[in-house]
């Protein structure tokens, strides 16, 4: 439980296939909860938030930092996460932290890197969203938009290892079964990958622009 201590972060994620909660302070989760939705994000994300309150009797000004991700992925439910913030610190000026999506699933890996990393992501289109990270998490060059099909088996083939959800729509396809010997996790978006501190982001008081989804084919 929470009593009058402040300077606590907090980390918040619906903008694939998971809504999810992180209250953290000094790299130590302190709660953290995860729930899986296709539909209905902010319904979700409202019950964990509540949920959170309830538990550990937090309140917005024990709070210093926020960080999120601001896409490209669900614009809506993105949106819908965003805004549920702004309401719960309206009445309190908090740090925010933003990522690329990208960068969030970097967050995730576990594994000492020894090459570069495609990050696969899936908005549940009939294409996907493919980037390039180098080992010390910086993205190169830019996102490009890949049909299912023959070029996407030579681009995976390449010597990178793969991290993102949109590697789960794969594994079910007979041609790609090749990619399980190179996904390192995670294939899974979560809050919690926030309490690493890699990327040396300034924090400001505005939430940052989201970015669209990719453009189709």
């Amino acid at each position: 439980m929470i009593s009058k201590v402040k300077n606590f972060e907090i980390g918040i994620d619906s903008s694939l296939s998971y809504c999810s909660i992180t209250l953290f302070k000094n790299e130590k989760i302190i709660w953290d909860k995860t729930v899986k939705s296709e539909y209905g994000h902010e319904k979700i994300l409202s019950e964990l938030l509540q949920n959170l309150v309830t538990k550990t009797k937090i309140k917005a000004d024990h709070i210093k930092k926020l960080h999120l991700n601001y896409g490209p992925a669900r614009f809506t439910a993105i949106r819908n996460c965003h805004s549920l913030m702004k309401g719960f610190f309206i009445d309190h000026r908090v740090e925010i932290v933003g990522y690329s999506i990208f960068e969030h699933f970097f967050l995730g890996i576990n594994k000492k890197l020894t090459k570069d990393v495609l990050c696969v992501i899936d908005t549940n289109r009939k294409d996907l969203a493919i980037q390039k990270i180098d080992i010390s998490g910086k993205l190169i060059g830019k996102t490009k938009t890949l049909k299912i099909d023959s070029n996407l088996v030579d681009i995976l083939s390449q010597n990178y290892f793969l991290i993102g959800n949109g590697l789960e729509k794969l594994k079910k396809i007979s041609e790609f079964a090749f990619i399980k010997n190179k996904i390192i996790s995670p294939t899974k978006l979560k809050s919690n990958y926030f309490i690493k501190k890699h990327y040396k982001k300034k924090s400001n008081y505005k939430f940052p622009k989201i970015i669209y989804p990719y453009s189709p084919i």
